[in-house]
């Protein structure tokens, strides 16, 4: 059955009310936007998804002012799956309390309930390359970086790191390098590590990623989770500083923290 003129109505004033409850803080209206068991994907943006309409809420909190001061959405396209359901695409313009900006596009799945259209599922993509390219932007080199951290593959390491890429420790144990210059250097070092180390990265925890001036640059505050062979489970809290260019990574900063990863390993610095 086609969606009626009413209900392309109804779904298009559900989508832009997103951005006027948002901006005005009124987070406690959620649920007149989302079912009570939405999906929030920000997978793209590092941040895995969230569940409910409460967590929701409580993201937009802890993100605080960081949070967009305008949400504006345009291009809405809606296509009916069934007398129930339909799918809605659009693309939204954050702008930022200093004057900068971001494209993203939504993917929803919209549920007609009894108290109307409601959101179950929305996914935010972020546009990083003009005229459809699909170059990796930092949050998503990321992600690569910590998936091949984890599968512990050279090659993939090898495919993430531009040829003249510098990693650089500021903070470092003596015997550990401060700074790495090329891909080769970088990746050998890496791999020599994970082949002589104890230590076996399983997941990685995000606490916050933050947008710099250089749109091209990313703040990561993170903790990455594993074992050691030599004391059993560790979280090794630290700070990375991402350039990517290209798909690439051209600079990395890792603020790692030496005190807690001597621990890990059962070694003194």
């Amino acid at each position: 059955m086609a969606l009626s003129e009413q209900d392309r109505i109804d779904i298009n004033d559900l989508i832009n009310l997103h951005g006027h409850l948002t901006d005005a803080g009124e987070l406690d209206r959620a649920g007149e936007l989302f079912t009570p068991d939405v999906t929030y994907d920000l997978d793209d943006f590092g941040l895995g998804s969230l569940h409910g309409i409460e967590s929701i809420r409580e993201a937009a909190l802890a993100l605080g002012d960081a949070n967009p001061v305008g949400h504006h959405v345009t291009n809405i396209v809606i296509t009916g799956i069934d007398d129930h359901s339909a799918q809605v695409r659009s693309k939204g313009i954050g702008i930022k309390v200093d004057g900068t900006a971001g494209s993203v596009v939504y993917d929803d799945v919209l549920m007609r309930r009894p108290d109307g259209w409601k959101i179950s599922y929305r996914k935010v993509t972020a546009r990083r390359a003009a005229l459809g390219k699909q170059e990796a932007g930092a949050r998503e080199v990321l992600e690569r970086l910590r998936r091949a951290a984890i599968s512990q593959s050279a090659d993939d390491m090898s495919r993430l790191y531009a040829g003249d890429a510098v990693h650089e420790f500021p903070f470092t144990a003596p015997g550990v390098p401060s700074r790495l210059e090329g891909r080769d250097e970088i990746v050998n070092w890496i791999a020599a590590g994970w082949k002589a180390g104890p230590l076996k990265y399983e997941r990685y925890r995000t606490l916050a990623v933050h947008d710099t001036d250089d749109p091209e640059t990313i703040i990561v505050e993170q903790e990455a989770l594993g074992t050691s062979s030599s004391t059993g489970e560790f979280a090794l809290p630290n700070i990375v500083v991402l350039t990517v260019r290209n798909g690439q990574i051209v600079r990395l900063r890792d603020y790692v923290n030496v005190l807690a990863a001597a621990a890990a390993m059962g070694r003194d610095l």
